[in-house]
This record gives C-alpha cells, structure tokens and sequence, in this order.
C-alpha cells in the first residue's frame, strides 16, 4: 500500500494481541504388492498371475488369505498390482505400501494460541503438515527478507538466520539505525518461512531448516525508500538468495524498482510480493484495488490473503496480477522480545498475531524454499508453474482476480513431478459422430512436451470433457484412461479411450486433457486442451456427396442437384410411412441469416440401413439473386431435422442469378 509518493509501506493489518502417510513400496530387487487369490484359484491361475508381472511369493498372512508378491524386474507396484488384479483368479491386488509417523511438530503454539485460539491454522490449511512428510527445509537454501529487519536474538529464530543486514539509508528520528528489527513486520514474516519447528516451543515455520537473509530496507514505522528497497533486492541476488519475499508494496510505478526487480530475475531469484491490502477503502490507499507494484511487475508472484474459512480476506487487493492466495488473516508468529514500534501500540513481545497480504506472502515464500529444498534444480519460472498448478482453485472456476490459480496447496506443490507441463493431442482419429448415452472407442494421439518422462503408475491419465455448442461444459469428470508404459520426453503413443456421450443430442466439443491425479490438470498450467467436433445423435448419422463445390441457380427457377446420402448411424431411415427421412435444404445469407429454412424435399426411393447410400435428386430454387449457402440437412418427418440431432450438415456455396 502507498502512504506517500517514493514510499513503501508494509502490507500487514495489525491485530494488536499480548496421521500416517503412505508411500509406493518397492525392494531392491523390485516392486513389492499383496495380493489375494479366489479361493477356488486353480494353481494355473496363480501361476498365471505371477507370470504377467513376473512375481514370486515371498510370504503370506494366511488368517486373511493374502499373499505378498514381489516382481523380480525394476516395476512399479501400481502397474503390477493394476495388471493382475482383473486376472482370473484374483480378488484383489494393491501396493504394499510404506506407513510412517506423519510428522507433528510440537510447538505450543501450533495447535493453539492464546490471541485466537487458531494456532498455526494456516499451515494445516494449505497442507504444510502433510508436505513436511515429503520434505523439510534445506539449510542450502537461502530466502531472503526484504522488511523491517528481524531480532537476530529470537528463541524460535536464531537457527534460521544468516547475518542480517540493512540498506536503509534515512529513517524517521524515532527509529533505530542498524539491521534489527524495531517494528515487528519483519520478525513476524521471518517466522513464518522458518522458525524452528519441533522444539516445544512457539511456532513452526513452513520451510524450517532453510536460511533467512533479513535484508531491513524499512523504518520503524514500516515506512522506506523506493532506492532502499531497490538496493536490497540488489543484495540478495549478489549473496545467494533463491528466493526473495517482499511484503511491502507502493502504488508509484518506478523504473528503479523495477530495475532491480529484473536484475534479481535474471540472476534466477524468485520474487513473492504481497498483492496488497486494499481491497477496501483505507489511509493508506488512494483506490479500492489500486495496482500494488512490485507485485504487479512480470514475472513476480502476487499473493492474495485468504481467512480461515478458505475465502477471500476482504482486506486483500484484487487485480489481474494475483498469482496465488495463501493464508493470510489471523497469523501468529514471531515478534521481537524487545520494545518495538508496535509494542509501543499494543503488538505483544516473543509472539502475536498479524493479517494481511504481507503474511500471505512468506506462506508462499516458504512454500518455495520447500520445494527448492527437495528439488533444487527448479527455475523461478518452473517454480511459478508448480505453485499455481497445484493450488487449489477457490472462486470462479480457473484464474480470477482475488484467488489468481488458487490458494496454495504445500503437499499437492511438493508432491508434483519435476519441470513443466506439456503435451500435444492428435485427435485426427477420434470419430466425428456417436450416438447420444452411448460408449465408443477414441483413439488420441499423445505426445509428451513436458520437462519429464510421464511414469505408467497411473498418476499421469487422459481425461476428457464434453462442451455445448455455447461453450458450456455438459460432462466434466469424463472417463480417464492410464498410460499403459512410460512416456520419455518428446514420446509419443496412440492411446485408446472410452468415451461416454452426453444424453442429448446436438454439436458438440470433445475436450482432451491430461491430469496429474490429485495435483493439476495440464490447461490449469497453461497447457492447450485437445478438441475434436463430435455431432451426437439418436442413432442418426449422414454423410453427404455432391458433385461439385459450387452451384449455380436463377432466380425462380428449380434446379436439381444430385446428392449422395450415406447412412453413417445405427437406425435405419425409413423411405415411407408416417414418420420418412427425407433430404431437405436451407438457403442461408453469407452472414448466417436464414432467408428459407423449409426448403423442398426429395424423396428416398428405399429404406437406407445403416452403411448404405442412396442417390437423389433435391429440387432446389431460390427467390433473390447474389451469393447464398445451401446446407443440405436431412429431416424425418414430423419428428426433427438431422442437425438438431446432432448430425453435421453440409454446407455448398450458391450463385443466383436473376
């Protein structure tokens, strides 16, 4: 938020206050999986079973009648224990998978507190409980603090810091010199990336274990320079930050900061800014949702604060720039143990409670250094992608402008594969027509431009959506079909599909997209979707032939147009009684109008079945003269055109002369 032109202001609100996880199993020598056979399995279908995976027995629980099975070659147990669980023979099949202790930390504070009652809720929110089963913080790692500075002397910090630093360069005269934090900001967000966890004491950080460079750029009462915070960006990209969280904003754009900005970028840093607090009329704001920079800047991931009951704060800004949401109302963490600026005004001393987006912002920073320390190779950008890929969308379906992608989910983010999403869909031979609530067979054409190998453990599938003409999403949570081997990069396989049609009949999108199960769909990523045009109907199908691409008409005077029609549906068309299919026509202006809709008709001479063709001859005649569209639809009688169906008509261009 902006409190004067060249200033910075923290982005904080003050609230003045005094299970086991599993894992794939695998051995040395291979995957492990317990398996359960039928009790009247012959020999030769355990024999069988164990050969398609090639497994041996390696023990039982015979009270329940399982059996574990261990495969001799480098598998994984999902594949193997999906391969024979439908074999003859078989009840059921799974992974022998691994149980640990989740891990707990007991901090007094983290279930707990004693300014709300909330504990560290924010963490269990976005699943950091879960995530430090995966991973715990790196001391590699180094995330820098751009604020008020930090108390180097705190119980539940000193672990975590590197020597900090200042480049504050003027203060206001009632504020300290020196690196050490005399507000209390900066305290709270240090503690929020990496107070030490697991020590019976105050509060755990979401990536305790990583370093923190507390780099103070703003005065006492939370207040700086635009070239002093430009000149500590500068810093931690010189002196080894992965990782720069910045929750302070200004409503003045300036090419200094921004500067500095870039030139952090380009040394590899990501930068996580608060979005903002003025998502309602304050002092401190001089619009509602005024633009915050540097959360605004390319390439700088905005975070948004949400409350504890996973909605927006309304306190945060909203904007096209949001990145992502985090929690951000109600935080407690780490304050100075000494008489600050705010203590002065009512802040407790060793712990307390702040909102805002800039305690929205070091849950993401966090999150970050989380990920960086299990996967250190991964760029800004890769990490930018992982974070909003994985969130979890809140609001308006997809990205809006008070989620962006979601409010971050640590174990989904540390959990993802490596790298970046990619893939490329050939729908050239999915079939162009189905019957309405029917099943057939698509076959899709994949090829994997992600930054890994897609593994055939079921994780990675395609799955696929239907849209309406309008664009509106008739069937979502289609069939997913797994990959039967793995994927290198650049790879590509035909992968067949069942496919379940909508009920009703018309012109539909059949939307392909890949999923990693329980992570991120790949358009959430950015990636194209794969379309292919299906026309659904109730066992119509047509097909229609012409002679030529053109046809040429006088004004008044039928002409007749000879058309082969092919039968590409499972009902049979009927050449009489009260209900015959018959070809008709509608004569369109270039821009879409219907000039007529019921043109004349002609007749089939026999029954069509499905398969067959027939020839007629359409008398067609126009009454204007100019360029029109003739669309041949077929039309059974008394009951619906074929294209309202479902059935794709077709379309020929006509010159009418008078």
């Amino acid at each position: 938020m902006r409190g004067r032109v060249g200033t910075l202001i923290v982005c904080a609100v003050v609230l003045w206050t005094s299970g086991a996880s599993l894992a794939r199993a695998s051995t040395d020598g291979g995957a492990r999986l317990l398996v359960a056979f039928a009790d009247d399995a012959s020999a030769a279908d355990r024999d069988a079973a164990l050969q398609a995976i090639g497994g041996t027995i390696e023990g039982a629980i015979p009270a329940i009648a399982v059996t574990r099975v261990v495969t001799a070659t480098e598998r994984d147990a999902v594949w193997a224990s999906a391969r024979i669980a439908h074999m003859p023979g078989v009840r059921f099949a799974e992974p022998d998978a691994s149980v640990h202790v989740g891990f707990v930390p007991n901090d007094s504070l983290y279930l707990t507190d004693p300014y709300t009652g909330l504990g560290q809720w924010g963490l269990r929110m976005m699943r950091v409980d879960r995530a430090w089963d995966l991973a715990r913080g790196s001391p590699k790692v180094i995330v820098a603090t751009i604020d008020t500075g930090v108390d180097a002397a705190h119980p539940d910090l000193a672990d975590s810091l590197l020597p900090p630093v200042s480049t504050i360069t003027s203060t206001d005269p009632e504020c300290q010199a020196g690196a050490l934090d005399d507000n209390s900001h900066g305290t709270h967000v240090a503690g929020i990336i990496a107070a030490g966890a697991n020590n019976g004491a105050g509060v755990s950080g979401v990536a305790f274990g990583v370093k923190i460079l507390s780099i103070k750029a703003l005065d006492c009462t939370g207040a700086g320079a635009i070239s002093d915070v430009s000149s500590a960006i500068v810093y931690a990209a010189d002196h080894g930050a992965r990782v720069v969280n910045i929750s302070l904003g200004t409503g003045d754009d300036s090419l200094a900061l921004r500067s500095a900005v870039r030139y952090a970028q380009d040394k590899g840093l990501l930068i996580v800014a608060a979005a903002g607090n003025c998502g309602v009329v304050g002092p401190r704001c001089d619009a509602v949702n005024q633009v915050e920079y540097p959360a605004a800047y390319p390439g700088v991931l905005a975070v948004a604060a949400t409350t504890t009951g996973d909605t927006h704060a309304v306190f945060s800004s909203q904007g096209p720039y949001v990145g992502v949401a985090a929690p951000g109302d109600r935080i407690v963490s780490t304050t100075p143990s000494y008489a600050t600026y705010q203590s002065a005004r009512g802040q407790s001393r060793g712990y307390g409670v702040l909102s805002g987006t800039s305690q929205a912002a070091p849950f993401v920073s966090g999150l970050a250094a989380l990920i960086l320390s299990k996967d250190p190779t991964l760029t800004a950008a890769q990490l930018v992608t992982r974070i909003e890929a994985t969130a979890d969308d809140l609001g308006a379906p997809g990205f809006d402008t008070s989620f962006g992608a979601g409010r971050v989910n640590a174990l989904r983010a540390v959990s993802a594969p490596g790298g970046t999403y990619g893939a490329v869909y050939d729908t050239t031979k999915v079939p162009a027509s189905a019957a309405t609530g029917a099943t057939f067979m698509a076959t899709v054409k994949l090829t994997n431009t992600s930054s890994f190998a897609w593994p055939a453990n079921g994780q990675l599938r395609l799955a696929y959506h239907w849209l309406d003409a309008t664009g509106r999403t008739v069937i979502w949570e289609g069939t997913r079909s797994a990959l039967p081997a793995s994927l290198p990069i650049n790879g590509s396989i035909d992968l067949p599909t069942t496919i379940v049609t909508p009920k009703d009949p018309g012109r539909y999108a059949l939307r392909f997209d890949m999923v990693n199960e329980g992570v991120a769909w790949f358009s959430g990523t950015g990636v194209p979707d794969g379309d292919a045009a299906v026309s659904v109907s109730n066992g119509f199908g047509a097909s229609y032939a012409i002679g030529s691409s053109a046809f040429a008409l006088k004004v008044g005077r039928p002409t007749s147009l000879a058309v082969t029609l092919t039968n590409t549906g499972t009902r049979t068309w009927p050449a009489s009684g009260p209900q015959p299919v018959r070809l008709g026509y509608h004569l369109l202006a270039p821009n879409g109008f219907v000039l007529v809709w019921d043109g004349s008709r002609a007749n089939l001479a026999t029954d069509v079945a499905p398969g067959q063709s027939a020839t007629v001859q359409l008398p067609v005649s126009a009454p204007y003269g100019g360029g029109y569209v003739l669309r041949l639809d077929l039309v059974q009688e008394g009951v619906s055109w074929f294209s309202g169906e479902g059935v794709l008509p077709d379309d020929l261009a006509v010159a009418v002369s008078p």
